[in-house]
């Protein structure tokens, strides 16, 4: 904080023209107004002002710290950055972008998009062994954790052209041409949707259990208790998936660590203490998602039902670029049912068999890359394939 107090201070002293031995003095508190002004998730006037009138005690310094601590047990290095893009004609956004092993040149670079509720932090066990031999960039997605938490528009369909729009503004932006797609669960949707829309600058499409694939099924294997119909139907339908979070406002931290030990305990390879992984993670993915939940939002209304998209991704890969190789992840354990490659092969029917592959991780749930050394081995067969070569 002191090297940014300094560093704030001179550029003020610049931009005014202040004499050096009568550098005009920021207060701590002023600092700390310039520091909300360059962070993102944006606070409100309201909460800037009266933070301690914060039903959900967080700030975007909070965030940073939360994210900054869970990645100082990544050994690589990483570069951060914003990249400003445009969802549409009239809303800006400001992506949060970290680079890992920077320059590579002969390989893709490898880049990898979070899911629902989620942020890049959260592949902290893979960047090490996955930017080995490549450049790996690792992007919030807008409305998520780092990045703007800018509006979105209310048809899904407008929000998945936004979305694919963004991504492809950043790539534009960071110069790449040729990328290996990776993206977790929501990610994997987006990643599937820019894919048939922006062929050309994938060289490997990898979908890491992918939610919002499938059509939901018209009838049920077990029948649903009526309470349960009439309490969804009249409450939860309406609500984000983690407005409860939100709603237990200062008792949300430690909820985490009581309603997802199983989450927390997959990175436990991380940490040699077992409260300092349940500190670490849980401060990450409260500070994450208790912001403006404008992704959380557009996530919904994409939505029919959490395990369900209104505009099933599998009949529209039918689109995808015949030449474009793609390897779906799944995890053993994983409530997201894994679907055959035959499958996949049937519905890209111009695709020649081998360049669409279908892997199971074995021991890991919904978060396949919680078992890294499978996941990231089946990562790196993916992006060194021959037809993802540049």
């Amino acid at each position: 904080m002191e090297q940014w107090i300094t560093f704030v201070q001179s550029s003020v002293s610049s931009l005014f023209n202040v004499n050096p031995v009568k550098k005009m003095e920021l207060t701590s508190n002023q600092v700390e107004d310039l520091v909300h002004d360059t962070l993102e998730p944006k606070l409100g006037w309201f909460n800037r002002w009266f933070p301690f009138l914060q039903w959900s005690p967080s700030s975007p310094n909070d965030l940073k710290k939360a994210e900054e601590e869970l990645l100082s047990y990544v050994k690589t290095k990483s570069e951060g950055k914003y990249v400003e893009v445009n969802l549409d004609e009239r809303t800006k956004c400001k992506i949060w972008t970290r680079t890992f092993n920077p320059g590579v040149e002969d390989k893709s670079p490898l880049v990898m998009i979070h899911g629902m509720g989620s942020g890049l932090a959260l592949f902290a066990m893979n960047y090490d062994q996955l930017c080995k031999n490549r450049t790996v960039y690792a992007i919030d997605l807008p409305g998520y954790a780092r990045s703007s938490r800018c509006r979105f528009d209310s048809k899904p369909e407008e929000a998945e052209k936004q979305y694919v729009q963004a991504i492809e503004e950043w790539r534009q932006k960071q110069g790449l041409q040729k990328i290996c797609l990776l993206g977790h669960s929501f990610g994997g949707y987006l990643s599937s949707a820019y894919a048939i829309k922006h062929p050309n600058h994938i060289s490997h499409l990898i979908l890491a259990d992918p939610w919002g694939l499938p059509e939901k099924p018209k009838e049920y294997q077990r029948p649903i208790p009526i309470w349960i119909k009439v309490l969804y139907h009249a409450l939860f339908k309406h609500l984000n998936p983690l407005a409860g979070l939100r709603m237990a406002g200062p008792w949300g931290l430690n909820t985490i660590g009581r309603m997802r030990p199983d989450l927390i305990h997959k990175f436990e390879a991380l940490f040699e203490d077992e409260d300092e992984n349940k500190r670490v993670i849980s401060a990450y993915i409260y500070h994450s998602n208790v912001h403006k939940p404008t992704g959380e939002t557009a996530f919904h209304s994409l939505m029919k039902g959490f395990a369900w998209a209104k505009n099933p991704m599998l009949p529209r890969m039918a689109d995808l670029h015949p030449e474009l190789p793609m390897t779906v992840i799944y995890g053993a354990e994983s409530w997201i049912s894994a679907i055959p490659a035959e499958e996949f092969q049937g519905v890209r029917q111009n695709a020649a068999r081998n360049l669409t592959k279908v892997q199971l991780v074995p021991d890991a749930g919904h978060h396949v890359y919680a078992n890294p050394k499978v996941f990231n081995q089946f990562v790196l067969e993916a992006c060194d394939s021959p037809k993802a070569d540049i």
